[in-house]
């Protein structure tokens, strides 16, 4: 399906005068699939006439947004001046409008003949993911201290990621397949456990009332959503770890093995400390056992041995000892609390 790489810079001048895509962006990545359907088929010659949020009204050429949008999102990589905030919602309103044009490829005729058929296009789609993920590694420091660009973040990360399934296939085997495929597929691994491992360091070893600002605690569902986002991109590669192929190669990667960087991250993830909310208590019992598992199926690759590549130098190799370390005494807790508390499962959740 997506057959080559594209590492050209868009730029404005390739961009049709006959669309903002702006507008289109900030009026459209708000509607559903099934409302963003219905403007495209009521569409007339490919135009389709939509309204504005003040009720006024504008025309969009469906086959140039599909076409486009792509190099729009694109283009916001690139350093910006303005407020990082915004800079970072502009990018995520893009890709959701993206994945939802995606989802709906199948049904109209038009988004099909670009999204689907079109080779080029996949090709740019698949680029942005990588290079959306790269960026996303490198800027810990604007997520720093604020809890919502930390939501933005683990937004973008996780539509990111996600994206592939709508770009590629819903079987991880298709998708594994396809990245596996690229030539960047290692830097890929790495820049998405680097930047996994930022999310759980803004959540690191903090009760919620400690990180969150007084914005976000007047909106428990921001709170939750935020490590919904988290679990999700956990989820993303677990699920990715467990294709025997796909490990096969994350084991040979020595940045991503070699160096520690999925070490860091159960090591991270371990140190998360419970919350006195029910949801978020389960939630971060979740986390920790899904970054478990992810190492743990790395642990079956056949052809090197993870804790071997994990140990191969003097620093991994003390983080290996802690991370085996805090695992073993985590087994135990759970031993001694089933042993004690035969039937009583809600409490080993709340102790892991």
């Amino acid at each position: 399906m997506v057959s080559k790489e594209v590492d050209e810079q868009p730029c404005r001048e390739e961009m049709s005068p006959q669309l903002d895509l702006y507008l289109a962006v900030k009026e459209l990545h708000v509607l559903s699939s099934k409302d963003l359907g219905k403007l495209i088929c009521d569409a007339e010659n490919g135009i389709a006439k939509c309204v504005k949020q003040d009720g006024s009204y504008f025309e969009i050429d469906v086959e140039i947004l599909a076409r486009h949008l792509v190099k729009y999102i694109m283009e916001h990589l690139a350093p910006s001046k303005v407020d990082e905030q915004q800079h970072f919602r502009s990018m995520l309103s893009g890709l959701r409008l993206l994945h939802t044009l995606c989802d709906i490829a199948c049904h109209h005729s038009t988004l099909a003949r670009v999204l689907v058929e079109d080779t080029s296009v996949q090709d740019e789609m698949l680029n942005l993911i990588f290079r959306m993920i790269d960026f996303l590694s490198q800027s810990g420091e604007k997520i720093s201290g604020s809890s919502q660009m930390v939501l933005l973040y683990s937004a973008l990360l996780s539509s990111s990621m996600y994206l592939l399934k709508a770009l590629i296939s819903s079987e991880w085997q298709d998708i594994t397949r396809v990245l596996l495929a690229h030539s960047k597929v290692d830097k890929f691994t790495t820049t998405a456990f680097t930047a996994l491992r930022l999310v759980i360091n803004s959540l690191q070893a903090k009760q919620p009332d400690q990180h969150i600002d007084s914005r976000m605690r007047s909106n428990a569902n921001e709170v939750y959503c935020l490590y919904h986002l988290c679990e999700s991109s956990v989820e993303f590669l677990q699920s990715a770890c467990r294709q025997k192929l796909f490990r096969e190669r994350l084991v040979k990667n020595k940045e991503l093995c070699g160096e520690g960087v999925v070490l860091q991250l159960v090591h991270d993830t371990l140190k998360l400390s419970q919350c006195e909310d029910p949801y978020l208590t389960n939630t971060v019992y979740w986390l920790k056992s899904k970054v478990l598992s992810t190492m743990l199926l790395l642990c079956e690759a056949e052809s090197i041995s993870f804790l071997e590549m994990a140990s191969s130098t003097t620093q991994s190799k003390e983080l290996v000892k802690t991370t085996i370390f805090e695992v073993d005494f985590l087994n135990n807790i759970k031993v001694i609390v089933l042993s004690t508390f035969t039937g009583h499962s809600t409490y080993v959740y709340k102790h892991f």
